[in-house]
C-alpha cells in the first residue's frame, strides 16, 4: 500500500499541471498536435491522453531467466558508456541493457574545471562565480550539492575521458583562449569545454564499445529495460525483455546504474509535462529516449523534478509561410545561435539577440506565431567571426588555436561550407534573399514598412555602437549594409529534456520526503536536481561533463571506495 500511495502522491502532482496544459493549447494522443491558439482537449479520450502518460507498472511473472553480475548497467549510451568503463576499471564484472541494435553516439563536448588541458593554459575558473551563475539560470530550483560534486570531481573525470580517447588514437582539445566578461553588458562566457575528434569511420561511440568489450563488459541488445523490483525502497533486480520476447531478470550484486536518458522522444510525455516548450519548438517525433527509466522510478515510489526542463537551441529553420503550430518541414538552420537582427512577425525587434540559445526562442512564445525572423546580410562570413560564440554554435577555430569539433581549421574550408549551406538553405525554400529590405519582408510574409524601419533604427544604433533600445553587446551590434540581404524564419528544436529523477549526493533516486533507494543509482538526463528552467549552454560541455563526473563518482561508489561529500 505505501508504494501505491508515493506513485499516487506523484500522479496527482503531475495532474495539477494537467489542467494548466490542457488550457495551454496542447492535445496529446498517438500523434501529438500543437494549436495555434488556447484550446483544451475536447473530448475525453483527449484528456486521458495527456493524463496518462506514466500508465501503470506493468505485472510480470514469466521470468525465464535470471542473470547477475556486480554491476547491471542500463543503457549504452553516453552516461552508460562511462559507468560500464569506469566500474569495470574496478574490476567490477558489468552487463550493459540496450534497447536498440547498437550503442548510440558519444556526447562529443566535456565541461570541466581544472583540467590538466586548462592548467596547460594557465586558465583558473571561479568556481564561486560558477556556482552562483547557475543558481541564477536556474532560479535556484536545484540542489546546490550536486553542481558542487562537477566542480570538484571533473577535472579528474574529464582528464580521464581525453586521455582514454587519445589513448585509442582521437585528438582532444580544450576549447579555451578567452576569459569570462563579467562586465554589465553581456551574459559571461565560462571556457570549460572540450572536445574530440576523430578519424573516419571512428567515433566516441565506438572507442567506448572496444574498450568496454576489452575489459570484460557484455552487452545485452535489443533487451529493452521494462521495470524495477524493489523491496521497499531497496532496489533488487532490473526486469528487460529479449528480442524473443521473453522477460529477463538481472540482478546487480553491487548496485543497478539507470543511464536511459530523458524523455524528448516520447511525444506524450513531452506535450503533457512541458507544452510551454513543446509549442516553440519543431513538432516532437518518436525516438530512442523514451522515458522509461524515468517513468520506471516514478512507478516505485521516487520523485521527479517539479519544474519540466528541456534544452533546446533556436536553430530550427521553418518555411516562410509557417509557424510551430503549422510547420510541415522544418530544417536545421545551424547559424540560429549567431546574433544576428532577429524580429517578430509584425517586422518588430523585441529583444536583445546577443542571449543564451533557448532565450530567443523562450521570448518569441510571447509574439505573433510563437516564432521570429533571423536577418543577416551578405557580410555574414566575417561578421560570425566578429560574434566570437562558443560552444556548438561555433564554426571557427577557438581563440587557443583548437578547432570546434565540426569544421576544423582551415578557413578556406570553413568559407565553402558556409557558402554551401546558404546556398543549401535558399535552394529548400527557407532562406530568403532579396536586394531590398521590403523585398525581403515580402517573401517573409512580414509588414514592409515595420520591417524596413526596425532595420534603419538597428543600422543607426549599430553606427552609434551602442544599443539604446536592448543593451545588446556593442561587438555584437553589427549593420545590415551589404546586400543582398537574407532572412529566415525561425524556432526552436530540442536536444534532450533535462528533468529527471531526483537524486541525492550518491546519485540514489529519493522520495518525496527524500527518502534515498538503495541499490540504484540514476545518471545523465535520467537524473534530476540539477537543472531547471533553461540550460547553462555559456558553460560548454556542462551537461556531459556533469554526466561524466558523475559516472565515475558512482564507479567509485560501487566499488566501496570512500567518495568526498561536496561540503566537505
Amino acid at each position: 500500500m505505501k508504494k501505491t500511495r508515493k506513485i499516487d502522491i506523484s500522479r496527482r502532482n503531475f495532474m495539477k499541471g494537467m489542467a494548466l496544459a490542457t488550457g495551454a493549447g496542447v492535445l496529446a494522443g498517438c500523434a501529438p498536435k500543437l494549436v495555434e491558439t488556447a484550446q483544451p482537449a475536447s473530448t475525453a479520450e483527449e484528456v486521458a491522453a495527456v493524463q496518462d502518460w506514466l500508465g501503470k507498472e506493468p505485472v510480470i511473472d514469466d521470468i525465464s531467466e535470471t542473470i547477475e553480475s556486480d554491476v547491471i548497467v542500463i543503457g549504452a549510451g553516453t552516461g552508460g558508456a562511462y559507468a560500464a568503463a569506469s566500474c569495470l576499471e574496478k574490476g567490477l564484472k558489468v552487463v550493459i541493457l540496450e534497447k536498440n541494435a547498437t550503442v548510440s553516439t558519444l556526447r562529443n563536448d566535456w565541461g570541466a574545471v581544472d583540467s590538466k588541458w586548462q592548467l596547460e593554459e594557465g586558465v583558473k575558473l571561479d568556481r564561486a562565480a560558477i556556482l552562483h551563475y547557475h543558481q541564477m539560470y536556474c532560479a535556484n530550483r536545484i540542489d546546490s550539492r550536486l553542481p558542487k560534486i562537477w566542480l570538484k570531481e571533473s577535472a579528474a573525470a574529464i582528464n580521464w575521458i581525453g586521455e582514454l580517447l587519445i589513448s585509442r588514437g582521437a585528438r582532444f582539445y580544450y576549447e579555451g583562449g578567452y576569459e569570462p566578461d563579467f562586465s554589465p553588458a553581456t551574459y559571461p562566457k565560462f571556457p570549460t569545454g572540450h572536445s574530440g575528434d576523430f578519424d573516419e569511420g571512428v567515433t566516441g561511440a565506438s572507442i567506448m564499445q572496444g574498450y568496454i568489450e576489452e575489459l570484460g563488459g557484455k552487452y545485452y541488445f535489443e533487451t529493452p529495460f521494462i521495470k524495477f523490483e524493489h523491496e521497499g525502497k531497496k532496489v533488487t533486480a532490473a526486469i528487460a525483455q529479449n528480442k524473443e520476447g521473453k522477460y529477463l531478470r538481472f540482478v546487480g550484486k553491487k548496485g543497478i546504474v539507470l543511464a536511459t536518458g530523458g524523455y524528448q522522444g516520447n511525444p506524450e510525455m513531452l506535450n503533457a509535462l512541458m507544452p510551454h516548450d513543446v509549442m516553440i519548438m519543431a513538432k516532437p517525433s518518436p525516438g530512442p529516449n523514451t522515458g522509461d527509466g524515468i517513468k520506471a522510478c516514478l512507478w516505485m515510489g521516487a520523485a521527479m523534478d517539479e519544474v519540466h526542463t528541456s534544452m533546446i537551441f533556436d536553430r530550427m529553420g521553418l518555411l516562410p509561410n509557417e509557424t510551430p503550430a503549422t510547420m510541415t518541414k522544418p530544417t536545421l538552420f545551424w547559424w540560429g545561435s549567431q546574433p544576428w537582427l532577429k524580429v517578430n512577425l509584425l517586422g518588430e525587434r523585441f529583444t536583445n539577440e546577443s542571449i543564451p540559445y533557448d532565450f530567443i526562442v523562450h521570448a518569441a512564445a510571447k509574439q505573433p506565431g510563437k516564432c521570429y525572423v533571423c536577418v543577416f546580410d551578405s557580410d555574414y562570413f566575417n561578421q560570425i567571426q566578429q560574434f566570437q560564440t562558443v560552444g556548438c554554435s561555433r564554426i571557427f577555430p577557438f581563440p587557443n588555436g583548437s578547432p570546434n569539433d565540426r569544421t576544423g581549421t582551415d578557413m578556406a574550408v570553413i568559407e565553402q561550407r558556409a557558402n554551401e549551406s546558404v546556398k543549401g538553405w535558399l535552394e529548400s525554400g527557407h532562406l530568403q534573399q532579396a536586394d531590398t529590405f521590403e523585398e525581403l519582408a515580402r517573401k517573409l510574409n512580414i509588414p514592409e514598412t515595420t520591417f524596413a524601419a526596425t532595420v534603419a533604427r538597428y543600422n543607426e544604433l549599430a553606427d552609434k555602437g551602442v544599443d539604446e533600445d536592448f543593451y545588446k553587446d556593442s561587438y555584437r551590434l553589427l549593420p545590415l549594409k551589404k546586400p543582398p540581404y537574407y532572412g529566415i524564419r525561425c524556432t526552436g528544436m530540442i536536444l534532450s529534456t533535462m528533468d529527471g529523477i531526483r537524486i541525492d549526493t550518491q546519485m540514489r533516486p529519493l522520495d518525496s520526503e527524500n527518502v534515498p533507494f538503495e541499490g540504484l543509482h540514476v545518471v545523465g538526463d535520467s537524473s534530476g536536481g540539477y537543472f531547471a528552467h533553461t540550460y547553462p549552454n555559456l558553460f560548454t560541455g556542462y551537461c556531459n561533463g556533469r554526466n561524466t563526473t558523475y559516472c565515475r563518482r558512482v564507479a567509485r561508489i560501487l566499488a566501496g571506495e570512500p567518495v568526498e561529500l561536496p561540503e566537505e
